[in-house]
């Protein structure tokens, strides 16, 4: 993925951003715990729901499904 630094995005975004970084850099630090099942499911819930929307809001600026490449 491009440094989110360098793109121009909203401020929003590039807050999510960098808390997935964070998320995952600390799930795969040497001694971190598992995370719990209800943890488990809103993680589940919120990634589902993300690629839901840009999904549809990659079809609706192209006009047809697929997926998209990042170059």
């Amino acid at each position: 993925m491009p440094s989110v630094s360098l793109l121009s995005i909203r401020e929003d975004l590039h807050n999510f951003c960098r808390y997935c970084e964070r998320l995952l850099a600390s799930a795969q630090a040497p001694g971190h715990a598992p995370f719990s099942q209800d943890e488990l499911q809103m993680i589940c819930h919120y990634a589902n729901e993300v690629a839901k929307l840009a999904d549809s809001q990659r079809v609706q600026s192209n006009g047809k499904s697929g997926t998209m490449t990042m170059e």
